[in-house]
């Protein structure tokens, strides 16, 4: 078991309902929670995850069918200090985002090092886009100077992954909204207002930071 899922564990309660998202931490939360042998309603919005639980004799459910939850367990990216965070390499935002807005806690668990004063541009803003409108979106990023691609063998309920770079995130706000507004765009990673917060390790030690907490 690793610092931040001991951490994790500690916040969850018998007979509670969880949601347990993507990425090496969660993964090792899934273990520990099956070694735990705790009586909890389990659901996931990644695919890998639910079929970890079944490998360890879990029953874990799609997320979208959960009408409330207690907790929600995912990774990131890249998050900032406002607990702004992308969530693009895996590309289920839409799944991850109907977990949050499902959850009375959206908790993080971050590697080490990825909570930053500024989202990183490295990280890439990706966009789930109907396929009829990909072509168009594409030349509506150029007025953003977004540098976009289409990821190739990859779809979401039928629709395009569409990734973009810029060479910095400083006002991902005000253009992932209006990326948002335009026609056939179905989701973004931008995850801006659901972190509640971020459980990471800092100086040897598994911490919980919540929005407007100190971060040093």
């Amino acid at each position: 078991m690793t610092l931040i899922s001991d951490f994790a564990l500690k916040k969850i309660q018998t007979g509670q309902k969880i949601s347990l998202g993507g990425g090496s931490n969660v993964a090792d939360l899934t273990r520990a929670i099956a070694k735990a042998d705790m009586a909890l309603d389990l659901y996931s919005p990644a695919p890998a995850t639910r079929q970890l639980g079944a490998s360890l004799g879990l029953a874990i459910k799609p997320a979208e069918e959960a009408d409330q939850l207690d907790l929600a367990f995912d990774g990131a990216d890249s998050v900032d200090f406002s607990l702004k965070a992308l969530k693009s390499k895996g590309g289920i935002h839409l799944f991850e985002k109907i977990a949050a807005q499902e959850a009375d806690e959206y908790v993080l668990l971050l590697l080490e090092g990825r909570l930053r004063e500024k989202l990183g541009p490295d990280i890439q803003l990706c966009l789930e886009v109907a396929a009829p409108a990909v072509k168009s979106l594409l030349n509506f990023a150029k007025d953003f100077s977004l540098t976009a691609s289409v990821r190739k063998g990859e779809s979401i309920l039928g629709n395009k992954l569409v990734d973009l770079y810029a060479e910095n995130w400083d006002k991902i706000e005000e253009v992932n909204q209006q990326l948002l507004a335009f026609n056939g765009v179905v989701a973004s990673s931008l995850f801006d207002k659901e972190v509640t917060s971020v459980i990471t390790v800092q100086d040897g030690q598994a911490v919980e930071i919540g929005k407007g907490e100190n971060h040093d």
